[in-house]
């Protein structure tokens, strides 16, 4: 079996920064294996310090080495935080390599198909603007050229931009899409949750009322609170919501408030999701056993990864809920992903975020056929994911000050 050798790092900035893990191994040709893992202050230098005790090991022996990492961080705090984002990302790359190994995709390695493709969901943007933000989630600026304007527009604006990029995406192919129901200026700094007034309600109202109108009930449709609101406030733009027969509205208040979560799903018929900012099974266990919402959304890119996911996803299935992934990453998280969605029975859709960033589709290279198209990801029968990194491209984009991989900065 295939004994590691090496474990290095790197990190492309684009609307995020996507942080890569590479295992190398002593197999015949110098074989490697990429995973991605969601982005985290000093993520490589945790990735870093965990090839200390990895060097050595065979490869193959994935969850095994999940376990030993665990308990190696356990004095850091390891049943969850930024030790999983790495833990994830280090455990996506050893699976590639064990499908390189064996000459196997991972998707077979992981069960076999409930289907040949994965369904994904364009999470949109107001006249299609994104940022670059940084691990901090501040704003930064990017080498890459911007599409569309990323200058703050007003609410009426954002209403009709939000409705023109959804006919926009849904023409493109795309046949769920997810948009922000953030209130315009407001910031991830406040511990409480923001207060909506009346106006404020019914800007929510008037913004989904848009989309829906503009892309009629063929197309699928998602709103995303991001945590920020104090329950009764939300509950109200959720039953205004009825009639639009959301997918889901997403994280209407902090993961950890599960009274609330309670409180909206007896009160309410649009359904919650959430599940992006836990991890492992142990931090999904309640949501699930309690019914505390209608669609869990793992990141698998920090959840615990592919087995972990798997592993959640079962549990959902025992529940009767569906699992959406979440996905903020490059093209490798998105494969990693669909590789995973291929295997799990309840699996309902993957987001997709990085429709403008320019260099996307370059980043990688493999997969037999097209791989991608609007709306869907086709895994291939390729060793492993199937696809990897363009070094050259990876490269170009890297965040400034860092290496790729095993070459200098």
């Amino acid at each position: 079996m295939p004994r590691i050798t090496k474990v290095a790092t790197a990190v492309v900035q684009a609307n995020f920064h996507w942080s890569y893990v590479r295992i190398y191994t002593d197999a015949s040709g110098g074989n490697y294996g990429t995973g991605e893992c969601f982005f985290a202050p000093g993520l490589t230098q945790i990735v870093e310090e965990f090839a200390t005790i990895l060097v050595g090991e065979e490869a193959t022996n994935i969850e095994r080495l999940v376990e030993k990492m665990r308990w190696a961080a356990s004095g850091a705090g390891s049943t969850g935080g930024i030790i999983w984002n790495a833990i994830s990302g280090i455990e996506a790359a050893l699976w590639d390599v064990k499908g390189k190994h064996f000459g196997l995709p991972v998707w077979q390695l992981l069960g076999g198909k409930f289907r040949d493709r994965a369904r994904i969901y364009l999470d949109c943007h107001a006249a299609g603007a994104l940022e670059c933000l940084s691990t901090l989630l501040q704003e930064t600026p990017v080498t890459w050229e911007m599409t569309h304007s990323s200058a703050p527009l007003t609410r009426d604006a954002i209403i009709d931009g939000s409705a023109e990029r959804a006919r926009e995406m849904a023409a493109l192919g795309y046949t769920a899409l997810k948009f922000d129901l953030d209130l315009p200026g407001t910031t991830f700094d406040s511990p409480t949750g923001y207060a909506l007034d009346a106006a404020d309600i019914d800007w929510m109202v008037k913004l989904t009322h848009s989309i829906r109108e503009a892309v009629g009930n063929k197309v699928d449709l998602a709103m995303d609170a991001h945590w920020r609101y104090r329950p009764n406030d939300i509950l109200q733009v959720s039953k205004e919501l009825e009639a639009c027969r959301l997918l889901w509205l997403e994280d209407p208040v902090p993961p950890d408030d599960r009274n609330s979560l309670r409180y909206l799903r007896q009160h309410t018929l649009t359904p919650i999701g959430t599940g992006e900012n836990l991890q492992l099974r142990q931090g999904f266990w309640d949501l699930i056993v309690e019914d505390l919402c209608d669609v869990i959304t793992p990141d698998i890119q920090k959840a615990g990864g592919l087995a972990e996911g798997r592993k959640i996803a079962d549990m959902c299935a025992a529940a009767n809920k569906p699992i959406a992934f979440h996905m903020i990453g490059s093209p490798l998280a998105l494969m990693t992903s669909a590789h995973l969605a291929l295997t799990v029975p309840n699996f309902n859709v993957c987001e997709f975020h990085a429709h403008d960033v320019p260099f996307f589709h370059d980043l990688v290279q493999g997969g037999t056929g097209e791989w991608f198209a609007p709306g869907w990801v086709t895994p291939s029968d390729e060793p492993g994911y199937g696809i990897e990194l363009d070094d050259a491209v990876g490269k170009r984009w890297r965040l400034p000050g860092t290496r790729w991989f095993d070459e200098g900065v």
